[in-house]
């Protein structure tokens, strides 16, 4: 009798279910909207429609192609450029820099040939008659040619021979993808000398404390493209400038002053240089920022001014914060938590395995197929609106 009861209880049981599930299933027909009304608005928004809209944070909401995971892991060195869009910008022909300051010609010493190890080495003789010497990272570039133009501008810290040991840059010049043709895949390094000014004690720097035409580094590095791009060596609608330090100067000023060359322009713990956009209706040229939380070199806040005025300047801007390492920190350290010793040490240290983040950014943008080539000049901007010399540059 009592196995019966158990049966029939059980039979019971699940008949209850089933009637259950009957009911539901039958209520999500006639009624659906009774079981979305606890969906998320995210939920229906494609992840792809968000891209992009954090890039100009610094924080943690920085977009996922320029992110690193927190342990600073590894990347893969030959991970192709996203399959975002690229931008073609419309070369800015002339000038759109107040001019300011006077060329600097006194030198503490000439510097020697560096010592590019496996690495060609570049000789041209500069305005005031100095031999000046650049590296290039271009191995078996021929047989990709053309290829992306990256000037890296060393700091007062560093010297062209020295960025093979310090950065990931020689892995990636000879198969990162900045194109999206394989047949073109990587892109040649030009690394240009500095010169050790008496102004300056701090080591070899580029003069960007003068903006014009007669800047003895910028004609310098002019010739140093010109001699690759009549190798056959250069896409000229893809030459960008990199630079840290004092060096992330340079690669901002280069970028504006030729900003009928150069598509867009990185630079590592630099804050805003003394150059000043002076094209209202023009944007100066993208650029992507790492800097440090901690630095007491260039100060996490002096960088962030940097990036309010280019915003304002509607100039495209992607800044990441960093921790000690290449993870993305969330705020600037509080002074009691960044000693000089502790700031300097980090501002010296070269984000080693962010550079990809870099190269996604500068790869997608290009200039548009009528960029002058390099050696010649455009016309003068149709419009330029002058702002006074000690307006920081976007």
């Amino acid at each position: 009798m009592q196995a019966r009861r158990s049966t029939t209880t059980s039979r019971i049981t699940s008949l209850t279910r089933a009637a259950v599930l009957g009911f539901a299933l039958a209520g999500v027909a006639a009624f659906p909207w009774t079981f979305t009304a606890c969906s998320t608005p995210s939920s229906q928004v494609d992840g792809g429609d968000l891209l992009g809209v954090f890039a100009k944070d610094a924080g943690s909401d920085a977009p996922a192609d320029a992110r690193t995971p927190k342990d600073g892991g590894k990347r893969d060195a030959a991970a192709p450029a996203p399959a975002s869009p690229t931008r073609a910008r419309k070369p800015v022909t002339g000038t759109c820099v107040a001019a300011r300051g006077e060329a600097d010609h006194e030198m503490r010493r000439t510097l020697g040939r560096p010592a590019c190890r496996d690495e060609q080495i570049l000789e041209v003789r500069d305005a005031d008659g100095s031999p000046r010497y650049a590296c290039v990272m271009a191995r078996g570039a021929e047989a990709r040619a053309p290829l992306p133009l990256i000037v890296f501008f060393h700091g007062p810290d560093g010297t062209p021979a020295t960025v093979d040991k310090r950065t990931n840059w020689k892995k990636l010049a000879a198969r990162f993808d900045m194109t999206g043709d394989p047949a073109h895949a990587g892109f040649v390094m030009l690394m240009p000398q500095g010169r050790l000014l008496k102004r300056d004690r701090t080591g070899a720097i580029f003069d960007s404390e003068f903006v014009g035409e007669g800047n003895v580094d910028v004609a310098t590095v002019d010739q140093l493209i010109e001699q690759l791009s009549k190798k056959g060596l250069v896409d000229t609608r893809r030459i960008y400038t990199v630079g840290e330090s004092k060096g992330g100067h340079m690669a901002a000023t280069y970028a504006m002053l030729r900003a009928d060359r150069v598509a867009a322009f990185a630079a590592y713990g630099t804050d805003a240089p003394p150059a000043s956009w002076t094209c209202a209706d023009v944007p100066p040229p993208p650029a992507f920022l790492l800097y440090r939380a901690c630095d007491a070199v260039t100060a996490c806040s002096s960088v962030e001014d940097w990036v309010r005025t280019r915003e304002k300047a509607s100039a495209e801007t992607v800044a990441i914060r960093l921790g000690e390492g290449t993870q993305e920190e969330v705020h600037c350290a509080l002074s009691n938590k960044c000693s000089k010793v502790k700031g300097s040490a980090l501002h010296a240290r070269w984000p080693k395995g962010r550079e990809d983040d870099m190269l996604r950014f500068l790869a997608r943008h290009t200039l548009s197929s009528d960029a002058p080539a390099p050696g010649t000049t455009g016309d003068a901007p149709t419009s330029p609106d002058p702002a006074p010399a000690d307006t920081p540059a976007p």
